[in-house]
């Protein structure tokens, strides 16, 4: 019985120091791709603001608008990709990397 304990203790304890980790706080107008979903989630924002997805990640992603209005291509680990909002509208968006993960959606209003 010890041993399994100690052996889940052991694994806990790797699957957390795997974890990225990024010590620079996030930025006012920046949008992460961070463990497989975008941080934060629910975005209202001023028209003409210019918004950085970043990828933090360790797998390609994308920011893909539900309409078409824009979409980002591949950005790969460590890359980023900027978008300026000149339009009031609400704007869905997801990652066609990961087109099922509902996690990885944002909704971003621009008044």
């Amino acid at each position: 019985m010890k041993l399994i304990i100690s052996l889940l203790l052991l694994s806990i304890l790797i699957v957390f120091s795997c974890k990225k980790k990024d010590s620079a706080p996030q930025g006012e107008n920046e949008v992460w791709f961070l463990y497989k979903r975008f941080n934060p989630t629910l975005l209202n924002i001023k028209k003409g603001t210019t918004i950085t997805f970043i990828n933090k990640d360790n797998a390609n992603h994308s920011a893909t608008e539900v309409n078409k209005a824009f979409a980002s291509g591949k950005v790969k680990t460590g890359d980023q990709w900027q978008f300026t909002f000149n339009d009031s509208a609400s704007y869905s968006i997801y990652c066609s990397y990961h087109p099922d993960n509902l996690q990885e959606q944002i909704y971003i209003t621009v008044k």
